[in-house]
């Protein structure tokens, strides 16, 4: 017996009445319990609470007698509602018998049990009828064979709804059903705000596609969709235009399993069509910002970087020629200093857009990590020749790596520590060697970086100090993100910690072999 009722209390008192000569399986709505009967077999007797959320009681007893499987299946309506028009209603809808809440078990019981007894002679009849049709039917195979295809088909009628009922809860595409025999679709009726699709009965697909279907794509949506049934495989896929419920082309993807019999033919498509209008613009989009970066590349690499080289040599030439003054030299040297700058600004514009566009190339070599650092610290020194840097090296400093790249992290760092440290405090710059990898530690005293900060400091233009924004030689806020990239490109990590007391560290972690692909850039 099954018993539909969305109170666990009355559910339980219902159980405990019926436990002793009823195996009793319990729903708490009506659309589970619909959805059930194309999964499971049949009960005895239905018991139905008259109200409950959703599918109510009545609505599910009119769906059993709309249903040939399920026309005769004895139904007990339960009720609070003892009015003669409720009780008419409810065996208009085809309940067999009623029973009023609050019920003696008893009561219960004894109806529960009629209906039983009721539906096996109604069983029993069917099968006596049925025996003696058999009987009959011996000297008619014709008509025998004719009767079992009128009972496969009922059968395959009621999964086919059974299916489309759960798809169409379960997805928001459009779900339809190929039948060779007839070249009809039939669509579920969930579709019609969206493509306009008919609310029920079988239409010609050809007909429905030479309406639907762009007359450009119509050709090649016939020849694929042939092809596909009358070859061998078990799945169609297209993508095409589709004249939508408010009569624009939708841009839509459509796929198909194809169920096939022992002998290889189709014998039934199940597909669904998506609305991918928005993605496709989406991506469109996505491929002109993609193009402009990439113009964008070539003018930041041609039309801006030779510029800068020829006024920062210009500036160097001229500081070397006799008779300038203190002034002009200061003048000359400023403009060498800015120059030097905005190449770095365009070097860190270059490799985000290449990091952005997965572009970003690694030619690892065999080399020593510590020359790397050494040879960046003593640049540093160089272009801050009033500052204090300690550099302390340790262990096997050999591995595989891109030198460029690397010497490019650890000036990035320098640079940070050098720019936002305390200009009368060292920085610290450690390279040591651990059994797998090599680790960098760059440490400088000052302002520590605001908790707050921390976890975006390596996402594009952030900054790790509020006051960057008013200093002369600030940066455009790519230069951690870029490092972040480069060494996760070398299969690495990069992390920082900053307090008022200690300072702040950034430390870089090496694998001594770079990973077989690199990973790509993080979204953001």
């Amino acid at each position: 017996m099954w018993l539909l009722e969305d109170s666990p209390l009355e559910a339980q008192v219902t159980q405990a009445a019926l436990a002793a000569s009823c195996d009793v399986r319990w729903f708490s709505d009506g659309a589970t319990l619909v959805e059930a009967l194309g999964f499971h077999a049949a009960p005895d007797v239905m018991v139905l609470d008259r109200e409950t959320p959703g599918l109510t009681g009545l609505e599910v007893c009119r769906f059993l007698r709309a249903t040939p499987v399920t026309a005769q299946m004895p139904v007990l309506l339960l009720t609070s509602h003892q009015r003669p028009e409720d009780v008419a209603e409810g065996l208009d809808a085809g309940a067999n018998d009623y029973a009023f809440k609050p019920f003696r078990p008893s009561e219960l019981v004894a109806r529960v049990h009629g209906l039983a007894r009721w539906g096996a002679r109604q069983r029993q009849n069917a099968q006596e009828v049925a025996a003696k049709l058999e009987h009959a039917r011996q000297d008619l195979s014709i008509a025998r064979s004719t009767l079992e295809e009128v009972r496969s088909a009922e059968a395959r009628a009621w999964r086919s709804d059974q299916r489309f009922r759960l798809a169409a809860r379960a997805t928001r595409d459009a779900i339809w059903e190929w039948d060779p025999e007839t070249d009809s679709l039939d669509w579920s009726g969930s579709t019609q705000v969206v493509l306009g699709t008919p609310s029920a009965g079988r239409i010609s697909r050809e007909a429905w596609w030479r309406e639907r279907i762009h007359p450009d794509d119509l050709a090649t949506v016939r020849r694929s969709f042939r092809e596909a049934i009358e070859g061998s495989e078990e799945t169609w896929q297209s993508a095409h235009r589709f004249l939508g419920a408010e009569g624009t082309w939708l841009d839509v993807e459509e796929r198909a399993f194809i169920v096939r019999d022992s002998r290889g033919h189709a014998v039934q498509v199940v597909g669904a069509l998506q609305d991918v209008t928005l993605r496709r613009h989406q991506e469109a989009e996505a491929r002109k910002r993609g193009d402009f970066e990439r113009q964008l590349i070539g003018i930041v690499s041609h039309d801006l970087r030779n510029p800068l080289a020829a006024v920062h040599l210009s500036a160097n030439l001229l500081l070397r020629r006799q008779g300038l003054t203190d002034v002009q030299q200061k003048q000359v040297h400023r403009i060498i200093v800015s120059t030097e700058r905005a190449v770095r600004m365009v070097r860190d514009l270059l490799d985000f857009t290449q990091v952005r566009q997965g572009s970003l190339v690694l030619n690892p070599r065999d080399m020593d990590f510590h020359a790397v650092v050494e040879a960046a610290v003593e640049e540093a020194q160089v272009a801050a020749p009033g500052r204090a840097l300690a550099l302390s090296v340790s262990g096997d400093g050999r591995g595989t790596w891109d030198a460029d790249r690397l010497s490019q992290v650890v000036g990035n760092l320098l640079g940070n520590a050098l720019t936002y440290g305390d200009p009368d405090q060292p920085v610290r710059v450690r390279s040591h060697a651990q059994p797998d990898g090599v680790v960098l530690e760059v440490h400088n005293a000052g302002l520590p970086i605001p908790a707050h900060l921390l976890p975006r400091l390596f996402e594009p233009l952030e900054r790790g100090a509020a006051q960057q924004e008013r200093r002369a030689d600030r940066s455009i806020g790519l230069g951690l993100f870029i490092v972040r990239q480069m060494v996760r490109a070398h299969g690495g990590t990069v992390t920082a910690r900053s307090s008022e007391e200690a300072g702040t560290t950034f430390t870089v972690l090496l694998p001594r072999l770079p990973p077989a692909s690199p990973p790509g850039p993080r979204p953001g």
